[in-house]
């Protein structure tokens, strides 16, 4: 009886430790900004990508806080986290990043590494491909009239995703556009490259799915 009785203690404060660790690793670094309360009460829809599940926060001086509980606000740009009781958030230039698995069971990564140039400032971007060229999504939420709302009710908002991609090489990131001229700038001299392999791949460049065919060709070198 005594066994069983421990195994339970000793979880117990083996979580505690790993509490402590962790609020002592966010309390050198910054623990992000308290949210008190939810501003967005009377908006249909969430501002979250994805709903709160449990992954690791990739602080700026390298260290690695896991077992948190956190989302992505594409509303507010902002990556929240649960702590004691407690909700946090950090904004991409405190944050390097973090990671999760989505609902997918696939790995989400995001970094904070660039200065998107259609924002001139920092964003969580999930990462989709690495290599020579490495692709990323921009996922946000804007806020919109609900044109679902009954006719003569009071205007209602609600909560719509948007996606821009990004494509990166040598430090240098650039808005995906399928356009030739936009091509040209991204890839360069491998534009010529990408052209034959969006045909001979059948790839339709206006779909999240078939650009990562593509960038995984390029660095493939197929």
């Amino acid at each position: 009886m005594k066994t069983i009785k421990l195994i339970p203690l000793l979880f117990l404060l083996g979580m505690n430790s790993l509490v402590m660790a962790q609020l002592t690793v966010l309390r050198d670094t910054g623990t992000g900004s308290p949210i008190m309360t939810n501003p967005y009460q009377e908006v249909k829809g969430s501002q979250y990508i994805e709903d709160f599940r449990t992954g690791n926060l990739l602080l700026p001086n390298g260290q690695t806080v896991e077992g948190l509980s956190i989302a992505l606000n594409g509303y507010d740009n902002t990556l929240e986290y649960k702590m004691s009781g407690s909700l946090f958030a950090y904004s991409a230039d405190k944050l390097a990043g973090f990671a999760y698995i989505n609902d997918k069971g696939e790995m989400a990564e995001y970094t904070s590494e660039f200065v998107l140039p259609t924002l001139s400032q920092k964003r969580f971007i999930r990462v989709l491909e690495k290599g020579e060229y490495s692709l990323y999504s921009h996922d946000y939420k804007i806020m919109t009239n609900d044109v679902g709302a009954t006719y003569g009710a009071q205007a209602s908002k609600v909560f719509q995703t948007l996606q821009d991609i990004f494509v990166a090489k040598d430090g240098e990131i650039y808005l995906f556009k399928n356009k030739k001229k936009d091509l040209e700038k991204i890839f360069g001299e491998d534009y010529e490259k990408v052209a034959a392999l969006e045909k001979s791949l059948n790839l339709n460049l206006k779909e999240t799915n078939d650009i990562r065919l593509l960038i995984r060709a390029l660095n493939q070198g197929t």
